[in-house]
């Protein structure tokens, strides 16, 4: 009888247990096709169900998976990978096959953005009053929580507590009436909600410009603080809510500023945030993310990473530096498939770019653990500091709008050297007069409408190289800032440049080598010798704009490097449209075999089209030089591209630890 009933219990059981198998939820998710062996090898060691392969496209993959299992996945990215966030959960198998589908196809939103440069004393009332202790404090808070996971009590009350926060910035503007909503986005699926703070816009509001954060936390080794990841990115752009509410600041177009739930489980919270606008037909002209910006790991600033990123929204935000946030070094990289919540954006359509806190691979180590703490980043905030700002003129000039300026008093300015009309050669002594009630930041120079130099302090003067443009009539202001940014522009006079030399000027608009002349040999000479701060290389990565970073491994001439190019008519003639030019790179080679050297020309240097135009294996270690020819196309401004790489294949921007890229620019006869 005894035997009876426990044969029968083990067969109910047996049935249980294959009816709670059968019924478990199963989802897909897409991942990068390089993290599929860590992946799989994780699910076999535990005994596991390998995830069934449901579709590929390139680099990227979809997966069929119980539910229960996605947090292997995530643990897997987390502590094999290192990477935050890295793949995306899909409910159905259709929506994960159309997103492999659209990889490097995503059209964005049919409005055309005009990125421009002229809100100036908004953006610096706002950051002149932002301060690190702010950041610090809410970094502070927000990592005192034992976990912000998504599906835990503290992940909810974290969000409750930053709405809190935000509503209290906002004070009578989050009232009934008022410009400013702050509200709790509930996701069905989880408890943490997201929170979305909303600035409606005072002329255009159904333009909408985001910048968002992921406000989860996760570690595979107990507590997860999550101080940098995403604790700082979050207490980020509290800081540009704060100044914002505190300088009175009314956007023209709406501002939605974003705290997204479950970011480490396939970037659940803002996919279902993305697509909502995407379904509803918003026009989001702009979303930025902010993950991770508070430990400084490489020696530049800021890596704004080029990969499910929108160019164009890159080149602005680099922009934006430059004019706005002095002293701070930007430089691209990569980090992967959907490495954050800007992928959801640019799934959905809409241009994202997330500047991140370190060049990927050099950014904090301790993330996804226990240990990501503030004493990672010294328990200050000075690094996130510098991506308030970021954000800030972000908002203020893709946003435009209007704040409570201290000052909105113009400057004076009056240009004093050289003469109208005068015939100018080699360096040349650019001077001004300038005055301000509450004084002057800076005065630029500008020859014609580039700024070739700067000047902080009176007497106003900057040396300014002829050579460095084309010969003939040009045209000279000076433009004064006072402390808020208020601007005024001197009376313009015109000059005329006379100069002959075969060797190339940098350029500091497109930030490489350039002979402005017409000739018919441009050399680099020593401007280029050596990569990425591997030896005496200025300007590195001498790449116009910035565009493609070099590697930053090996040492000076012990490794790759290309040291200089040199341009020349195989005749003799100027250059000139149908001309047969030789390109001559002088390199120096690691390894015969692996080192390749791949040469590139563009008919427009200002919009780059990179044509290649060999790939060429040096034929002995050490120094090289290395040559190829090509027929020039039409095109008065033109460039060439040298990347010596070792091993991976031809491409104008490689993304090795070795890569070397050089551009020299050099004009053309029309």
């Amino acid at each position: 009888m005894h035997m009876k009933r426990l044969a029968s219990l083990v067969l109910m059981l047996g049935c249980v247990s294959a009816f709670a198998k059968a019924s478990e939820r199963e989802v897909w998710i897409t991942l990068g096709s390089d993290a599929l062996s860590e992946v799989n090898a994780a699910f076999i060691v535990a005994g596991a169900k390998v995830p069934s392969l449901a579709g590929q496209k390139g680099d990227v993959v979809a997966l069929k998976l119980p539910e229960s299992e996605i947090n292997r996945v995530s643990r897997v990215m987390h502590d094999k990978l290192n990477r935050c966030g890295g793949f995306v959960y899909h409910d159905t198998e259709a929506e994960a096959l159309a997103a492999i589908a659209s990889v490097g196809q995503t059209q964005l939103s049919p409005l055309a953005v005009t990125y421009t440069l002229d809100n100036g004393p908004v953006v610096n009332t706002l950051l002149g009053s932002m301060t690190e202790a702010n950041i610090l404090a809410n970094i502070t808070h927000l990592s005192s929580y034992a976990t912000r996971y998504y599906t835990s009590a503290t992940g909810v009350q974290a969000a409750n507590w930053l709405k809190g926060l935000w509503e209290g910035y906002a004070g009578a503007r989050a009232q009934t009436g008022g410009d400013v909503t702050v509200q709790l986005f509930t996701h069905a699926a989880w408890a943490q909600p997201s929170v979305i703070l909303t600035i409606t816009g005072t002329e255009t509001p159904s333009e909408i410009v985001v910048v968002g954060g992921h406000l989860d936390s996760t570690s595979s080794s107990g507590n997860a603080p999550g101080a940098d990841d995403d604790a700082s990115g979050i207490a980020t752009l509290t800081e540009v809510i704060r100044v914002a509410m505190a300088n009175g600041y009314h956007p023209a177009k709406t501002v939605k500023f974003m705290a997204y739930a479950a970011e480490e489980v396939g970037l659940r919270g803002s996919k279902e945030i993305a697509d909502q606008h995407k379904n509803q037909g918003a026009n989001v002209i702009g979303a930025l993310q902010l993950d991770m910006t508070n430990f400084k790991g490489s020696t530049i600033d800021v890596a704004l990473m080029t990969d499910f990123t929108n160019a164009a929204q890159n080149t602005f935000i680099t922009s934006l530096i430059s004019a706005y946030v002095p002293g701070v070094q930007a430089a691209n990289s990569t980090c992967g498939y959907a490495c954050s919540d800007h992928a959801s954006w640019t799934n959905a359509g809409f241009a994202a770019s997330i500047p991140f806190e370190a060049l990927m691979g050099q950014h904090n180590n301790l993330i996804h653990t226990s240990s990501d703490t503030l004493a990672k980043s010294n328990n200050t905030a000075t690094h996130a500091l510098k991506f308030a700002k970021v954000a800030g003129a972000y908002v203020a000039e893709l946003a435009k709008g209007t704040a409570n300026l201290a000052d909105s008093e113009p400057p004076t300015v009056s240009l004093t050297a050289p003469s109208d009309g005068a015939t100018v050669s080699g360096s040349v002594t650019l001077s001004a007069t300038a005055a301000d009630n509450t004084g002057i930041g800076r005065v630029e120079f500008l020859v014609d409408g580039n700024v070739v130099g700067t000047a902080t302090a009176s007497p106003y003067s900057a040396s300014w190289n002829s050579a460095a443009v084309a010969n003939g009539s040009h045209t000279v202001v000076a433009k004064a800032y006072d402390l808020i940014g208020n601007t005024a522009n001197s009376t313009s006079i015109t000059v005329t440049s006379s100069n002959a030399s075969s060797n190339a000027i940098y350029d500091t608009v497109l930030r490489v080598p350039r002979c402005s002349n017409v000739g018919n040999v441009c050399d680099s000479t020593t401007l280029l010798n050596g990569r990425a701060g591997l030896g005496p290389e200025l300007h590195a990565p001498n790449t116009i704009n910035n565009s493609c970073a070099d590697g930053l491994s090996g040492a000076y001439h012990a490794d790759e490097s290309n040291d200089r190019i040199r341009v020349s008519t195989v005749s003799g003639a100027p250059f000139a449209a149908g001309q047969t030019v030789r390109v001559e790179a002088t390199v120096w080679v690691f390894a015969i075999r692996p080192d390749k050297l791949d040469l590139y020309y563009t008919a427009n240097a200002n919009s780059p089209v990179w044509t290649k135009i060999a790939t060429v294996a040096p034929v002995a270690t050490g120094q090289q030089t290395l040559t190829a020819t090509y027929t020039l196309p039409a095109g008065t401004l033109q460039a060439v591209r040298a990347r010596f790489r070792y091993n991976g294949s031809a491409a104008p921007c490689g993304t090795t630890s070795y890569d070397d890229h050089d551009d020299i620019v050099f004009a053309v006869s029309p």
